[in-house]
């Protein structure tokens, strides 16, 4: 503002005043309503009665006169306030704009409209208001008056400030929600997505792909959340919820308990639609599973049952035959006839033996038994039993491992595994068998219910066969399932061997990759450790309200090394690389040898790639290592297997000697050592 200006404001001239008011000369226009005039205060009466808050201010900037509503609005009466400067009732920031950029604008133009400014009320609070100002100037063109309007809009500032705090609130809530959630327009598009959706969909920046929402789902499931969806536009329902199948950006199926809400707009019309969505996969898996062992428990239940109720009925039958062998005529003929009828009897007594063993119903001697002596005094047995087109090779884990068991059975089980592995290498092949230390983790049973934490010794028969599809091993050990010709198997040799290690307290899992053969792992509870030496490095802890194992966090790595995980299996990959994250290093994630190659090449700062060996697309972690290692020499290589070490196609390989591989599941204070080692190595 310049000096002539602020004069102009702030100077009264006195004389010209009074001449102008003593000689009727009164300002012109609707400002004559504030001063009495020849109408006898007629429109200062009109004024004072508006429900609008008005004011008037002289040259110096000083409050002329206040109407009742502005009195109302801000809690003064009017000799309080009539001769002071308006500037006083703002705050210091209000002031400030108004002397430095609304009142420049206003002396050249005459007029101002809404500008907001924050006024002290008499109580002490701020009312916020819009002010509109007029001037009236003499007839030298000099400001005489302004005529002030005041547009009170707290109310309206505090309910937007409310929203935008309600907004902010959401907005961070959105964001940090642990679940997915996306907001949907009403066209279907998904307009907004928090980092849980996106990591759930395996999708970054899905938002700006403009993505219909149903375009995530599983092809079958479509149809089915379109009928909710109109369901509830249509106003039948106020939000629904139903469980889903969604594709990633990888195709990967997962699932995810979801739950739609409408929001709608001040006409009823479809604002948008908000979507919640809780990744269910890993949830489903475990109760999958859970349900699997609860299947097998209730068959083992039946077939106990009916196994029993047989042997009574074969115990009729054999015993009356024998009673009818010393009665009948010295027929040769009819004594045949005889034999073979309790030949039968017999062979359905050895097969309610297998059915009692599978339903875990067998009368077992178990005791003390070193488990490296068994399975190597088998070899000549399995030598013999496998032909000469089987390379049998046997190795075993360090020291005198025992385990408590029936060493009869156990020998049973394993000549029975190998036999299957024989049948399933009709052309030839390596069958290995080998023993190893073993600890199953809490982190291993809350994904296996039916499991008990501790340690085991492993014993893995392992063959080069075909190897099975999932839905093959989904069902191998439950009775009379075979994939052998009909009359070339019973389908209860599996089925035997799984009921003797559960009555045994063990546990039997298995692994197989379709072109690369089978192995079936058997984990029997270990005799000879210490109870104090059981518990692992790292002790889990149950947080019971989320039904969740925290494990307690390790020392974060010295230098933030970053590491190229390789997992086909997605599930398997994102336990690598959430213990991974924990041990403080950066991550980055590949499918298949082929696209670690391409991450490779995208980033030249990895320092260790931690890979599956077996994985499809034709490249084998091996090969995978040898391009990797190529370009650049300083890599470091942690493999890992399903496969026990003994089994593995390259035997040969150095960084088995090296012992730079895990086997599968893994511990996560092994996982952690191992890297940490590796990385440590100059």
């Amino acid at each position: 503002m310049t000096a002539a200006t602020h004069q102009d404001w702030h100077s009264v001239d006195t004389q010209s005043r009074s001449w102008r008011i003593e000689h009727g000369s009164a300002p012109r226009g609707p400002s004559a309503a504030f001063f009495p005039d020849q109408n006898g205060g007629v429109y200062e009466r009109l004024m004072s009665t508006l429900s609008v808050a008005l004011h008037s201010m002289d040259a110096s900037g000083r409050m002329q006169s206040v109407n009742h509503h502005w009195c109302t609005i801000l809690g003064y009466a009017q000799h309080e306030v009539l001769g002071r400067p308006f500037t006083e009732l703002l705050t210091p920031e209000s002031r400030t704009k108004l002397v430095t950029l609304i009142y420049p604008n206003y002396l050249n133009s005459g007029s101002c409209r809404h500008e907001e400014l924050h006024v002290h009320r008499r109580d002490g609070s701020l009312a916020t208001v819009l002010l509109s100002m007029t001037a009236y100037r003499g007839d030298k063109g000099r400001l005489e008056r302004s005529v002030c309007l005041l547009d009170d809009i707290s109310s309206q500032k505090l309910a937007e400030s409310a929203s935008s705090r309600s907004d902010q609130r959401f907005h961070a809530a959105f964001a940090a929600a642990l679940h997915g959630m996306v907001v949907v327009s009403p066209l279907g598009a998904i307009e907004y997505a928090n980092d849980a959706f996106q990591i759930f969909m395996g999708r970054p920046g899905i938002e700006a792909t403009k993505l219909a929402f149903d375009e995530c789902l599983h092809g079958d499931d479509q149809t089915r959340f379109l009928d909710q969806l109109r369901q509830l536009l249509s106003g039948e329902t106020a939000s629904f919820q139903v469980e889903l199948r969604y594709i990633t950006a990888d195709g990967k199926v997962v699932q995810g308990n979801t739950s739609v809400a409408l929001v709608r707009n001040e006409q009823g019309g479809t604002e948008q639609l908000v979507v919640q969505i809780v990744d269910m996969t890993e949830r489903n898996l475990i109760n999958s599973r859970l349900q699997r062992a609860q299947k097998m428990e209730a068959i083992g239940q039946l077939t106990g049952g009916l196994a029993h109720d047989f042997n009574n009925l074969l115990t009729i039958i054999s015993g009356n035959l024998e009673l009818l062998s010393g009665k009948l005529p010295d027929d040769e003929k009819i004594s045949r006839r005889v034999e073979e009828a309790m030949e039968a009897a017999r062979k359905g007594a050895g097969l309610t033996r297998q059915l009692l063993a599978f339903a875990r119903q067998q009368d077992l001697e178990p005791r003390d038994t070193l488990v490296n002596e068994l399975v190597l005094g088998m070899e000549s047995l399995m030598s013999r039993s496998l032909g000469e087109n089987i390379e049998l090779k046997i190795t075993t884990m360090p020291g005198s491992p025992q385990v408590s068991i029936d060493p009869s059975q156990l020998e049973s089980a394993i000549l029975n595994l190998a036999i299957n592995a024989r049948d399933a290498m009709p052309h030839g092949g390596k069958l290995t068998i080998e023993t190893e230390a073993a600890h199953l983790d809490q982190f291993y049973t809350a994904k296996n219910p039916d499991v008990v934490a501790g340690h085991y010794v492993l014993i893995a028969v392992s063959d080069s066969g075909t190897g099975m599809a999932p839905d093959l091993m989904e069902k191998i050990f439950q009775p009379f399932f075979t994939t052998k010709e009909q009359g070339k198997g019973s389908g209860l040799g599996l089925a035997m061997v799984y009921g003797f290690i559960k009555q045994s307290g063990g546990h039997i899992q298995v692994y197989s990759e379709v072109g690369h053969g089978t192995s079936i792992k058997m984990y029997l509870p270990r005799r000879d450790m210490k109870t104090a030496s059981l518990q692992p490095a790292t002790a889990p802890v149950v947080d019971a309200r989320q039904d969740t194992f925290k494990l307690m966090p390790f020392p974060p790595a010295k230098k933030k090394a970053r590491i190229l995980v390789v997992e086909d299996q997605e599930a398997v990959r994102a336990v690598a690389c959430s213990f991974l994250e924990d041990f403080g290093y950066d991550i980055i994630e590949a499918r298949d040898g082929f696209e670690a190659l391409s991450r490779l090449q995208e980033h030249n700062d990895i320092d260790l790639m931690f890979s599956d060996v077996v994985m499809p697309g034709g490249m084998n972690g091996f090969d995978l290592a040898q391009a990797a290692q190529s370009m650049n020499p300083a890599l470091r290589v942690v493999h890992t297997s399903g496969y026990p070490k003994g089994a593995m196609v390259h035997q040969d390989e150095p960084r088995f000697k090296e012992g730079m591989i895990i086997m599968k599941p893994y511990r996560r204070e092994d996982l952690h050592k191992i890297i940490s080692d590796v990385l440590a190595v100059q």
